[in-house]
């Protein structure tokens, strides 16, 4: 997959493209810049991740996982401001995604423009399913979620947690008409309160509450 550039609201050139092993640096420092808020939500703990977990994260296994990263300038270096990711469940169509940006980088439009690049790579790789967990509260991802298409279910044991389920098969052009109809912008929290969430799902993108689930690592 290809660079390409995204033009914030502000004419800020971002790259989006594919991580490689070789940019653990910039998530090393990513992570680093990362306010305890943004990475309780990413990570539904108060720890912080082990430069172990931060080499897994960029050094990822092609055949079952992707993971698109956002980089601008800064000087004559790159700076990592957003990641998507997605991690294919063994044996199924199904993958986990998650999503985190840099804290001066939430509500202008970049977390938008990283899921639909993300959406639009699943669906290339026939995948049918991403499903994605997020703490309740955390109504910037919520929002994002109705936007493109995702049904936004409470998880039943614990009203801490929503789980998030977009259907491919049923759902094929959701997130473009979505994106046609509000462009990159993102949404208000408001939003997230208030919006309409995708049609259900079919019963090959239902996981019961018996799954288990977790943040992605």
């Amino acid at each position: 997959m290809p660079p390409e550039t995204w033009l914030a609201a502000d004419g800020t050139a971002v790259s989006i493209r594919p991580i490689r092993a070789a940019d653990l640096a910039l998530e090393v420092e990513f992570a680093r810049r990362l306010s305890p808020r943004s990475l309780y939500q990413r990570l539904m703990s108060t720890r912080t991740p082990s430069l172990e977990e931060l080499r897994r994260f960029a050094d990822i296994d092609p055949e079952r996982e992707l993971a698109l990263i956002a980089t601008v300038r800064a000087g004559d270096r790159e700076r990592q401001v957003g990641v998507v990711r997605y991690v294919r469940e063994p044996s199924t169509e199904r993958a986990e995604i998650a999503i985190v940006l840099a804290d001066e980088w939430q509500g202008r439009g970049l977390g938008t423009r990283l899921l639909r690049g993300l959406i639009a790579a699943a669906r290339k790789a026939k995948l049918q399913c991403l499903t994605g967990t997020a703490l309740s509260t955390n109504d910037a991802v919520l929002a994002l979620g109705r936007k493109l298409g995702f049904l936004l279910e409470a998880d039943p044991r614990s009203a801490t947690v929503t789980h998030l389920t977009l259907d491919l098969a049923r759902a094929p052009l959701l997130d473009e008409v979505a994106g046609a109809a509000r462009g990159d912008e993102d949404v208000s929290a408001d939003e997230a309160r208030t919006g309409q969430g995708a049609r259900p799902v079919s019963d090959s993108c239902v996981v019961t509450p018996a799954t288990p689930r977790s943040p992605l690592p």
